[in-house]
C-alpha cells in the first residue's frame, strides 16, 4: 500500500470517527410505520422504553439517524406544536432586556444579557414525547405586558411576539420578541434536527441568534447548547458549550452546560465565565442551576452573591389567531392528543397538507435577510 492510500484510509477514519463522535454516522432516511404498526404501539402494554427499541428497529434506527420527519404513533405525539415548544420561553423574561437596556456599563449590560439567555431554555414535561412538527406558514403571534423590574409594581406595554415556521425542510422556526418604542430586539433562527443516538435524542440547532438594543446600536450573538432527550434515564438537559458575544464591545460570556452525572450531581447546572476582552483570565464566574439560583463571584475579590433566581413570572399573553396559528393548524389533533385518544397522524397531517396547498401557505410575518442570512420580521422591516 502506498503513501497515498494509507493517507486516503487514515482520512477516512478520522471522518468516520468525527462522525460517530457528533452523532452524524447514519445518513439514511428512516422507514414509515405502517398504520397496523402505529396501532399495536398505541394498544401496546409494554414499557416505553421497550416500544421505542422496536420502533427503532421497524423504522432501521441507526447512530445519527435524523427523526425531524419521522411519524409517530399517538402515544409518542405531545399536544402542541414545535412552533410553539421554544418559543413563548423567549418572551417569559423579555423584561430583563428592557432593564438591560437601561444600563451604561458594557459589561454589566453583556452580563444581563446574559442572564436573560439563562431563562430562555425550554424541558418537556415527557421526554418519552415528541411535539408535532410544525408546517411552512404556521404562526404565532402574541402581544404582552411585562413587570418593569426597575419599578416592580408598574408593566411595561406594546410587547410583541411573533414567531412563523419558515421552512420545513430543514425544520426552521423564525421567531422575534420586540418592543418598538424601547428599540430592544431579540430574534431566533431556530432550525434544528432531531438525531438518534441510540440511548438518548439530541436536538442541536444552529441559525442566527441574537439581541439587539438600537440606543447602543448593539447586537449580542448568542450560541445554544444541545437539547438532550434522555429517554433511558427518564429527563431531558441541555449540554455542551455557548457563548454570548457583542459586535461592539470586547467583552463576552462562554458558557457550559453540565450533563448529570449517572451518580450525584445537579439537574440543569452550569458555570459561565465573563471576560473583558483584555485579559486573558476570566473576571467573573457564574454558576448554579438555570432553572434555579445562580450565584455570581468576582474573581478579583473572590465576593460571592446571589445572581439570578428563575421564577415564573407575571407576563400577561394576548394572542392575535391568524388563520394559520397553530392552535388553528393543529387544534383537533392537540385536542385529541390530551385526551389520550389514538389518532392517524399521517392521515390527519396530510389533510393539513391539502389545506395548505389550496391557500398557497408561505412565510407571509418573516423575509429572508440575504445579506445577513436571517429571516426578519416583516414589521420591522425599514
Amino acid at each position: 500500500m502506498g503513501k497515498s492510500d494509507r493517507k486516503s484510509n487514515e482520512n477516512k477514519i478520522a471522518e468516520e470517527n468525527g462522525k460517530k463522535e457528533n452523532g452524524e454516522l447514519n445518513s439514511e432516511k428512516p422507514g414509515k410505520l405502517t398504520d397496523e404498526e402505529m396501532d399495536a404501539i398505541d394498544n401496546s402494554s409494554q414499557s416505553k422504553i421497550v416500544m421505542i427499541a422496536s420502533m427503532a428497529k421497524r423504522l432501521g434506527l441507526g447512530l445519527g439517524s435524523d427523526l425531524s420527519q419521522v411519524e409517530y404513533p399517538s402515544s409518542f405525539i405531545a399536544p402542541f406544536s414545535t412552533l410553539n415548544f421554544f418559543s413563548n420561553n423567549f418572551a417569559n423574561h423579555f423584561n430583563v432586556l428592557l432593564r438591560a437596556n437601561k444600563i451604561e456599563n458594557e459589561m454589566d449590560r453583556l452580563i444581563e444579557v446574559f442572564k436573560y439567555s439563562t431563562t430562555i431554555h425550554k424541558i418537556p414535561e415527557d421526554c418519552m414525547k415528541i411535539p408535532l412538527n410544525a408546517v411552512m406558514g404556521e404562526t404565532q403571534f402574541l402581544n404582552f405586558q411585562t413587570p418593569d423590574l426597575n419599578s416592580p409594581n408598574d408593566l411595561i406595554s406594546d410587547n410583541y411576539l411573533i414567531t412563523e415556521q419558515v421552512s420545513e425542510l430543514p425544520p426552521n422556526t423564525a421567531t422575534c420578541i420586540y418592543n418598538k418604542k424601547e428599540g430592544v430586539k431579540a430574534l431566533f433562527n431556530h432550525e434544528s434536527k432531531i438525531v438518534f443516538q441510540i440511548t438518548n435524542v439530541k436536538t442541536p440547532t444552529t441559525g442566527k441568534k441574537y439581541v439587539r438594543f438600537d440606543k447602543f446600536d448593539e447586537e449580542y450573538d448568542i450560541e445554544f447548547p444541545v437539547l438532550h432527550s434522555r429517554f433511558m434515564r427518564g429527563f431531558v438537559e441541555y449540554c455542551g458549550e455557548g457563548s454570548i458575544k457583542s459586535n461592539k464591545s470586547k467583552c463576552f460570556v462562554s458558557t457550559n452546560f453540565i450533563a448529570k452525572p449517572l451518580i450525584g450531581g445537579n439537574y440543569n447546572a452550569y458555570e459561565a465565565k465573563v471576560y473583558n476582552g483584555i485579559d486573558s483570565k476570566p473576571i467573573y464566574k457564574i454558576s448554579g442551576q438555570w432553572d434555579g439560583e445562580s450565584k455570581i463571584t468576582n474573581l478579583k475579590t473572590n465576593e460571592t452573591k446571589p445572581f439570578f433566581k428563575n421564577t415564573t413570572t407575571n407576563t400577561n399573553f394576548n394572542p392575535t389567531i391568524l388563520n394559520t396559528d397553530s392552535s388553528v393548524v393543529w387544534g383537533k389533533i392537540i385536542q385529541s392528543v390530551a385526551e389520550g385518544k389514538p389518532i392517524n397522524l399521517a392521515r390527519e397531517k396530510s389533510k393539513i397538507m391539502e389545506h395548505q396547498k389550496t391557500l398557497n401557505w408561505a412565510p407571509s410575518q418573516f423575509f429572508l435577510n440575504l445579506e445577513m442570512g436571517v429571516w426578519e420580521p416583516i414589521l420591522l422591516k425599514d
